[in-house]
């Protein structure tokens, strides 16, 4: 496409699918530090936004959305708390009260997002971040609509089949190091946190 005698630059329109549930779990696992993923310490819930942000918002796409899908433990007040820092680093909160200790609507929220936005054509990317084999039907479902789609997680969390199913995947801790600041700092403030609600 030409304005003014000019080639408009190429982009890609991107939106993110996250199981943040599942996510927090293995988290927790990567960093040997046992939290609840349904009432996780803020700053565990900083470091993984930070390790799914560096997915998007590369040179030539634009950013449509970043879901994040989760259950949480509380009251109305642990709800902002955690949408507000979902919403600090732009993702949008999607985030459904725990019954009885039993999670229910993340998957069927997380799939009906990807599958309506790509019938409506909202996206040229879709990035998964989910390790869950249940999710394997869903991208074969969505890549009909068009969409390449990426998939990111945990490598030991990961199932075979989900990693198959999409068309490209990372591991998320590729050129991460926990060892490392400003990680280091985070993890510590994970501990204190831990400690301080023992």
């Amino acid at each position: 496409m030409y304005i003014s005698g000019g080639r408009t630059p190429h982009y890609e329109k991107v939106m993110g699918f996250i199981d943040g549930s599942n996510f927090l779990i293995e988290l927790s696992k990567e960093l040997k530090i046992d939290f609840r993923a349904d009432k996780p310490p803020l700053p565990a819930l900083e470091i993984a936004l930070l390790l799914t942000n560096r997915f998007f918002h590369q040179d030539g796409n634009i950013t449509i959305r970043k879901y994040w899908f989760a259950s949480y433990q509380g009251d109305e007040t642990d709800f902002k708390k955690y949408a507000k820092k979902l919403r600090e680093l732009t993702f949008e909160p999607v985030l459904f009260k725990k019954h009885n200790g039993k999670e229910k609507g993340v998957d069927i929220a997380l799939a009906t997002e990807m599958l309506v936005n790509a019938f409506n054509q909202n996206y040229d990317v879709g990035i998964i971040v989910a390790g869950d084999k249940d999710y394997a039907g869903l991208v074969k479902e969505v890549k009909r609509y068009g969409p390449i789609i990426i998939g990111t997680f945990f490598k030991h969390g990961l199932s075979d089949d989900l990693a198959l199913a999409v068309d490209k995947f990372s591991d998320i801790m590729h050129e991460i190091n926990f060892d490392s600041e400003p990680w280091k700092k985070s993890i510590s403030e994970i501990e204190a946190v831990l400690k301080t609600s023992k």
